[in-house]
């Protein structure tokens, strides 16, 4: 592989273990729907049961006080219900504005996801093993407090000493309820160093919306650069994101429901570990997940503030919900169409608006049951071969409350408050390198004067730059993390990378 970098200043400012834990999220569920490719590291199949019982332990949760801020500038209002309903199918479509104001036009996109999923026909809907269980409403706590916690015994091999552990911790709805949601949590081996472990958080791909999707279900097989990030004296967390593997709807492509995940493994690791985790964090993200990265860095000041988040990775991140689907559906098939859907069923639901009958045909709203019990593999499978104009309504990305929720959830609602790394394939069908590009000049650079090191790798794709970029990925974080100054790509011109 060969790797291009551009070089400059910025502008901007500056023993293998899984946790549970809480956060603070969105409330309700719908179902289950998620468009995000996944990559070589996932090795185990949605849906797939966790093994031989091992001991649950219950965590204290901790008396801290919740630390809550305030939201993006952007940020929409989710649905008041504790519990959401499946989104409206009503056929009766939205008023739409006028066709040629177009939200596509945007400064920045996401590409198509097209990689192989987690599972295509995998029983995402079956029950989930005890550990998952928990009673609503929750007793209160602050938002990363651990509910539960269990060492996963067997799956992937880790360095000598390290733990893992499944964790299921509190996080806060926007309406200021508490939700559940589950993740892992590495610890490596030996003592913690003076100040305790850094914390690198990881933010999956798409895997679909069903509680089976959940990555936590199979262990931590599916986390890039584990060994690594181990060997470097890392502790390693990873949230299901809301909805996946315990109560409440996923809000897929949700910016900030996404980066509260990410804020609140770390925390959840911190009261599992106590002295042994620092309060410093990095945020790694691939696909959806570099979305959710990107936003746990614009959130990080106001929603954690007792966190230090050094470092943001974003890998081919998700930078718009219009990439996804063409805005003038036509009568050929799209590859991300089952994404498509899955967003606006989850956002439908999540939003309480808009009503699925007023984007999508009833030819749509007849399939949605998989996208509510499927993982991403079913769901592409369903949605994938059919003509656009016979999923989406005409003008469907024009509905006004749609419109908002795209701007809300595109990166870029507030400077990020560590330096960015975005790593991205030259050859990516999924997330475009020119997407990539726009957002990185555009929005991040030029728009909020960020700190940005933006590295091309020449010849991957979607999945490739994340299985090739490790070389690029790992220093960089470990620099940051030892607080040595970052280089940044943003006051040169021309293609970055070059």
């Amino acid at each position: 592989m060969v790797i291009t970098g551009r070089w400059g200043t910025g502008d901007g400012s500056v023993r293998r273990s899984r946790t549970v834990w809480r956060s603070r999220g969105f409330t309700g569920r719908p179902g289950a729907v998620v468009v995000t490719g996944l990559c070589a590291f996932i090795l185990a199949a949605c849906g797939t049961a966790l093994g031989a019982s091992t001991p649950t332990t219950a965590v204290p949760v901790s008396t801290a006080p919740s630390l809550s801020g305030g939201l993006p500038p952007a940020t929409l209002p989710l649905a008041p219900s504790a519990s959401l309903p499946a989104p409206s199918v009503t056929s009766d479509p939205e008023p739409t504005s006028d066709p040629g104001s177009d939200p596509g036009s945007d400064p920045v996109g996401v590409g198509d996801e097209t990689d192989p999923p987690l599972s295509s026909s995998a029983p995402a809907s079956s029950p989930l093993p005890a550990f998952y269980n928990v009673s609503l409403p929750l007793p209160p706590g602050p938002p990363g407090s651990v509910i539960r916690s269990q060492v996963i015994e067997g799956g992937s091999p880790l360095p000598t000493g390290a733990t893992a552990y499944r964790v299921l911790f509190r996080s806060e709805s926007d309406s200021g309820g508490d939700v559940p949601e589950s993740g892992v949590v590495v610890v490596p081996g030996g003592p913690a160093p003076p100040g305790g472990f850094p914390i690198v958080s990881w933010a999956h791909g798409t895997t679909g919306l069903a509680d089976g999707c959940a990555p936590s279900l199979t262990g931590v097989g599916t986390i890039p650069y584990l060994d690594g990030l181990l060997r470097r004296r890392m502790v390693v967390v990873a949230t299901d994101y809301q909805g996946l593997g315990a109560p409440g709807v996923p809000p897929y492509l949700v910016g900030q429901s996404e980066a509260q995940g990410v804020l609140d493994v770390a925390r959840a690791a911190r009261a599992l570990l106590g002295d042994s985790a620092s309060n410093t964090v990095a945020a790694f993200g691939y696909s959806q997940g570099g979305q959710a990265a990107l936003f746990a860095g614009q959130i990080a000041q106001s929603y954690a503030p007792e966190l230090f988040v050094a470092a943001v990775v974003a890998v081919g991140p998700v930078a718009s919900l219009t990439e996804l689907a063409p805005v003038d559906p036509g009568p050929t098939p799209d590859p991300d169409s089952g994404f498509a859907v899955s967003a606006l069923y989850a956002w439908s639901a999540t939003y309480g608006a808009p009503s699925l009958g007023s984007v999508l045909t009833p030819a749509a709203l007849a399939l949605t049951p998989v996208v509510a019990s499927g993982c991403s593999g079913a769901v592409s499978a369903a949605y994938d071969a059919i003509p656009t104009d016979r999923l989406l309504r005409p003008g469907w990305s024009n509905v006004p409350s749609l419109r908002a929720e795209i701007t809300a959830n595109q990166p870029g609602q507030a400077p990020v408050s560590a330096p960015v790394l975005v790593v991205q394939g030259t050859d990516d069908t999924l997330v475009p390198t020119a997407v990539t590009t726009r957002l990185v000049e555009t929005v991040l650079c030029r728009g909020q004067h960020d700190s940005v090191r933006y590295v091309q790798i020449s010849g991957a794709g979607h999945a490739g730059a994340l299985a090739d970029g490790e070389s690029v990925v790992v220093p960089w974080i470990a620099g940051r993390l030892d607080r040595l100054p970052a280089p940044s790509t943003c006051s040169r011109s021309g293609v970055p990378g070059g």
